[in-house]
């Protein structure tokens, strides 16, 4: 066989098992044709042995073996190789679209590193170890995603060595969308608050910039040139003149301004004022000049920081500042916050008394109207109190003022109401004509009392139910079986002229209501202006309402036979719409039961 095949046909034939084929010459021949022979003869085994799942995973071990076998025989003509032997020889095969858990044949294990041989010449098509290699990856795919599955549904992980591979992938990807989701927003805040920042402090600059002024002091031509006609200078001399005269100007206007820096950005005690002694000092000891023209020149000074409106500064018992100079660019920041702040804590101030005012104003108002209730409901206590006792005992018609207050007043509070009371006596001494103090004798003791005045009739004093006048039980021919309606119009509760009190209505609710003690009664409304006393009730149901109309009908309250009959529910809520959303029960204004007394 060795002798019978060519040199290109053992290469080519080597090239079907994916083996690296080195120079084909009379030392390799030999080798050649034998591994060439026994890969032939294990791939015909191969063949004919019964297919299984795992014979991919077979032949690409058997593979490894067989090269790894063949690289150890073959060492003096691998070299390169040797190192790696252990390792997949690397397999080309057709380009693929990259996937997110797609890997490679070589990447069995995370710690191996990857290997990539040089081809000595070009690769030709595989097609068994292309096959073997897909249907290998496939399975790993789907032992990977089986294991991935079982890992997220059960209570407790095993890591294994394919899943780690896909695990670390997939946290390649997945964590830093997860991480990217959740800094969003603080990344967000992070850049409002920065620009935030940024725009307060291009606001500061854009201040200070704004406020610099030009710190070149000219003086006005008329000035200057007046003065050299008074001292007879003309030309060159009155030129020179003129520069020295604004030198020393600009030196005045200098100290001037320093001092007033100083003052402002260093806090400290010096005054941003210069005098004309400390002047005339300056211009003798950097100028050579008579005393006299120095006079002249401060002089000259003043009046120019007198008349002269652009002059940086002004006269009036020495120079100081008359337009504000440029400071430096800390000392403006701070003083600008400075002024902020000050800003700030003044209208926190005026803030704080403004509300501290309108609470204040709040406060004295509530505390008024709370006053003027409690005065109020005294004086309708007491008029109550008189007006029962005139009732029921007429020739006691009176009541000891101080057992009135121990009455109404509890102990522990007469000493905070006592003005209160005090404006309650006032009020019946000054504007209560049905009222009158005297003095009267109670068990040998003389009392101030108070004595109700207006004469009763005898209709006001039968305001209570005063029994039946026929049959209306359950199962009488008075009483309908079953009751029609949840609302009822009782008639004659009230007379055309017995409305005319202030608690006249609530005398009729709260008689209507302890005569049905045990009915729930969810609305009641009183006809004023019904010359028949009709007063209108809603029970919580049909049933509630039969057992009003069993408790209301045909009984005597205040002289005047009660008659009740049933009203559609639909006329009600039409006449009164306030009654649909009612839903809680009514209870008398007080538990005293004057109407069943």
């Amino acid at each position: 066989m060795g002798e019978s095949i060519t040199d290109q046909e053992l290469r080519r034939r080597l090239l079907t098992f994916n083996t690296v084929v080195p120079p084909v010459t009379n030392s390799t021949r030999r080798l050649l044709v034998k591994k060439l022979a026994d890969l032939e003869s294990r791939h015909s085994s191969q063949i004919d042995s019964p297919k299984s799942n795992d014979i991919s995973l077979i032949n690409v071990s058997n593979w490894n073996h067989s090269a790894s076998e063949d690289e150890d025989k073959n060492s003096y003509l691998f070299t390169e190789t040797k190192k790696f032997s252990n390792k997949l020889p690397e397999v080309q095969t057709e380009k693929k679209k990259p996937r997110l858990y797609d890997s490679s044949v070589n990447n069995i294990s995370s710690r191996d590193p990857i290997i990539r041989r040089p081809r000595s010449s070009p690769v030709t098509e595989t097609p068994y170890a292309d096959q073997a290699i897909q249907r290998w990856k496939e399975k790993m795919m789907n032992q990977s995603q089986n294991k991935i599955d079982v890992s997220s549904t059960s209570q407790f992980d095993f890591p294994s060595p394919v899943s780690s591979i896909y695990s670390q992938n997939s946290r390649r990807y997945i964590q830093p969308t997860q991480q990217r989701h959740l800094g969003n927003g603080y990344t967000r805040n992070t850049q409002y608050i920065i620009l935030l920042f940024i725009g307060f402090f291009v606001v500061i600059f854009g201040l200070y910039f704004t406020s610099i002024q030009s710190s070149t002091v000219v003086l006005p031509s008329g000035i200057l040139n007046s003065f050299c006609a008074k001292k007879n200078l003309q030309g060159f001399d009155c030129d020179t003149e003129q520069e020295r005269v604004q030198k020393l100007y600009s030196s005045l206007v200098s100290q001037v301004q320093d001092k007033y820096i100083k003052n402002q950005c260093e806090k400290s005690d010096i005054h941003p004022t210069v005098d004309a002694q400390t002047i005339f000092e300056y211009i003798s000891t950097h100028e050579n000049l008579p005393s006299r023209e120095i006079e002249e020149l401060v002089e000259l000074f003043k009046s120019i920081a007198k008349t002269y409106s652009d002059s940086p500064i002004g006269f009036d018992t020495s120079f100081n500042i008359n337009i504000q100079p440029n400071l430096p660019i800390l000392c403006a920041v701070k003083n600008i916050f400075t002024n902020m702040f000050y800003l700030i804590l003044w209208l926190g101030i005026v803030s704080l008394s403004l509300m501290s005012l309108y609470f204040g104003i709040c406060y004295m108002t509530t505390k008024s109207e709370k006053h003027k209730q409690e005065v109020n409901r005294l004086v309708e206590s007491i008029i109550d109190i008189l007006k029962q006792q005139a009732q029921y005992r007429p020739n006691e018609g009176y009541l000891p003022i101080i057992h009135i207050r121990d009455q109404l007043i509890p102990p522990n509070e007469r000493q905070t109401k006592s003005k209160i009371w005090a404006e309650v006596e006032q009020y019946f001494s000054e504007s209560e004509s049905r009222v009158r103090s005297e003095i009267q004798q109670i068990d040998g003791e003389d009392f101030q009392v108070w004595r109700w005045v207006q004469p009763m009739s005898p209709v006001t004093a039968k305001k209570v139910w005063q029994g039946q006048a026929f049959e209306t039980n359950e199962g009488s021919m008075n009483s309908p079986q079953p009751s029609p309606t949840s609302c009822l119009k009782i008639r004659h509760m009230f007379g055309p002229d017995s409305m005319l009190g202030v608690d006249c209505e609530t005398r009729v609710k709260d008689a209507i209501l302890e005569k049905c003690e045990s009915v729930e009664v969810l609305h009641l409304s009183v006809d004023r202006s019904s010359q028949e006393g009709c007063v209108y009730v809603k029970c919580a149901s049909p049933a509630e309402a039969g057992k009003a109309y069993r408790q209301l009908h045909g009984f005597w309250y205040d002289g005047k036979l009660v008659t009740v009959k049933f009203l559609r529910l639909e006329r009600y809520h039409q006449r009164f719409p306030d009654a649909v959303t009612t839903t809680i029960p009514l209870t008398p204004s007080n538990n005293e039961k004057r109407s069943l007394q």
